[in-house]
């Protein structure tokens, strides 16, 4: 009688092991591609978030005939989605600044605080690129 020697189906370790090391590799390459992503998405948000509260603030001066102080403005024109920035205002009856300033991860993000005033003007401060950068991408 013949032994009979059926091979276990399944991984060798050797074979789970070069795996292992195959997709450590692939997310050593993708990880900071998807952290720059992410950061260019939450910067995008501020981006609109800011826009959006500099039409509510034209609105609110056709409507009234002068821009509204700080402390009329209602918290949810301030509120950027995400969490990773914070909106403040500065503001007087002919003119005001709307800032979003990065925060927790996202101070990682080259375009520091992004700005916009009562002329259209977009800005950025604390950045390591120029505005038409930060405000493109």
């Amino acid at each position: 009688m013949k032994n009979a020697h059926h091979a276990a189906p399944g991984f060798t370790l050797i074979e789970l092991c070069i795996a292992l090391a195959c997709i450590a590799l692939l997310s050593s390459f993708a990880w900071p591609s998807y952290q720059s992503l992410m950061l260019r998405s939450q910067r995008a948000q501020a981006r609109t978030s800011l826009l959006q509260a500099a039409h509510w603030f034209e609105r609110a001066a056709s409507a009234n005939g002068s821009y509204p102080i700080p402390s009329d403005v209602p918290a949810s024109v301030l509120q950027i989605d995400g969490q990773r920035y914070t909106m403040r205002i500065t503001s007087t009856a002919q003119s005001y600044t709307l800032s979003a300033t990065p925060l927790g991860v996202q101070t990682a993000d080259a375009c520091g605080t992004l700005t916009v005033n009562h002329l259209g003007q977009r800005g950025v401060q604390g950045a390591s690129q120029t505005a038409a950068q930060c405000w493109s991408r």
